[in-house]
């Protein structure tokens, strides 16, 4: 018996062993793949000196490359370094987003030696496992990793992440890279004040960043941004920001308010005082900022869309109806407008406003399954079951293991008069998480209708594990 438990022990260590080599031979062989497509960025002043060290990272085969927008701010020359040793001039600057300190480049790079990685839309969750490759402190390919610690989004700049993956100066522009290979983010800042306080802005960011202007070389682009003030501005913010997601609102505030009064035209200054008014409560302020971010660029849909989200936010309902529409008036794609309004019409009553409003969703994102459940609320809401069973099914095609949409589906089914296919859609609930209250409720009171007691008290028990005020008035529905 001893022998066997020693050869158990014996066999587990071993397995423990193979394990935690595999994941550190996974885990280079995915450095390895990640290293050809950083690059040291290097920018000089209008002397040629060397005046600042990032890290970037090359995003398509054409040669365009992303890194922080605060690494070129104010140079009048730049190159990068490959992890080859070879070097390669920046010719122009092609896209940029001050707000989320990203800029994307065109390097003068011959296309056969271009190694990219690919840009995931969506944010890791948190605890997720990450790698950052990058140039701190001018040691090139260093490598650190750490987990996701918290997702923020902060209105206006987009989603950033803390992570413990830490992060040093030279590795601004750094990718921030899943087990899957694949940038989720960009190492943007660090928190100095903390320990293991590491900022990335999202891998969405990235995607929004648009290329519809022709490009400029990097003194003409540091002429048309030498105006002194916006300078200050920006670096103001940019304090602001980090106080911002460290917690301190307080102190974010007194940087935005400088900011605003050294430019009264920074729309990003309007915005984040907004942000720290909203965060304390301050309705009447906030609404104030975000309006003055609105006036400083009216033709922006998204100073119009935080401030619509904010109305709602505070139950300001038809202000921020109104302000939605002027946002779809300035940009008829603007999905997560259409989105808010139909939840906002939903809840104050409006069905076929709202529904109106979730198939424009559908229209510019035909995945849209959330919509579609919407859509098919607001057809229940006027008893119009043959068209709500259509939306549910729709949003169940798009995700099978949608239990809201299943639980509206056996409800709808059940208004049809089709008992079979009401319990089979609340059953698949059940499959999809098994302590759903109000399925095992809605099936109790079907077996009720039909008479059979049994098997109703069945789902009486379940549901007294469950929810035991559900169960109680499924056992007041079978005793009454």
């Amino acid at each position: 018996m001893k022998l066997k438990i020693h050869m158990i022990l014996l066999c587990l260590l071993v397995m423990a062993c193979f394990s935690s080599a595999m994941a550190e031979t996974d885990l280079t062989e995915l450095v390895k793949s990640i290293q050809p497509a950083v690059a040291t960025v290097v920018a000089y002043d209008v002397n040629s000196n060397v005046a600042n060290l990032g890290t970037g990272f090359f995003l398509n085969k054409d040669g365009h490359l992303i890194t922080n927008h605060h690494v070129l701010v104010g140079k009048f020359g730049a190159e990068i370094r490959t992890s080859d040793g070879n070097t390669y001039p920046i010719k122009s600057i092609i896209a940029e987003n001050q707000g989320s300190d990203l800029i994307k480049v065109k390097v003068d790079i011959p296309p056969e030696k271009v190694h990219w990685l690919e840009v995931s839309a969506e944010p890791p969750p948190v605890a997720q496992h990450v790698v950052v490759v990058g140039s701190p402190m001018g040691l090139e390919q260093s490598v650190s990793d750490g987990i996701v610690s918290s997702v923020r989004e902060i209105p206006g700049l987009g989603t950033f992440y803390q992570m413990s993956a830490p992060i040093s100066p030279g590795s601004s522009g750094s990718p921030v890279v899943n087990m899957e290979g694949k940038v989720v983010g960009v190492a943007t800042f660090q928190f100095l004040q903390g320990q293991n306080l590491n900022f990335a802005i999202s891998g969405n960011s990235i995607l929004d960043l648009k290329t519809d202007k022709p490009g400029q070389s990097l003194s003409e682009w540091t002429f048309n941004q030498s105006n002194q003030k916006a300078q200050l501005a920006e670096k103001l913010c940019r304090k602001g920001f980090s106080f911002s997601i460290d917690g301190q609102d307080q102190k974010a505030l007194q940087y935005f308010k400088m900011a605003t009064e050294n430019d009264p035209n920074s729309t990003k200054a309007w915005y984040g005082l907004g942000y720290c008014y909203a965060g304390k409560n301050s309705h009447s302020d906030a609404i104030m900022a975000y309006k003055q971010a609105i006036r400083t660029n009216p033709k922006n849909e998204i100073p119009h869309f935080h401030l619509g989200n904010y109305y709602h936010k505070i139950g300001r309902y038809d202000e921020a109806i109104e302000t939605f529409k002027q946002v779809v008036s300035i940009n008829p794609e603007f999905e997560a407008a259409y989105f808010n309004m139909g939840i906002i019409y939903i809840k104050v009553g409006w069905f076929d406003e709202g529904r109106k409003a979730f198939q424009n969703v559908v229209r510019i994102n035909p995945q849209a399954k959330t919509a579609y459940y919407n859509i098919g609320v607001t057809y229940t809401k006027h008893g119009q079951y043959e068209q709500a069973a259509g939306a549910y099914k729709k949003a169940i095609d798009i995700q099978p293991a949608f239990t809201a949409a299943l639980f509206n589906l056996g409800v709808v089914y059940g208004e049809l008069g089709n008992i079979q296919d009401e319990m089979e859609a609340y059953k698949k609930a059940l499959r999809v998480n098994p302590d759903f209250a109000p399925a095992h409720y809605a099936i109790g009171q079907a077996y009720l209708n039909q008479g059979d007691k049994v098997a109703a008290l069945d789902q009486y028990k379940i549901l007294k594990k469950i929810d035991e005020a559900t169960a109680d008035k499924l056992f007041d529905e079978i005793y009454r």
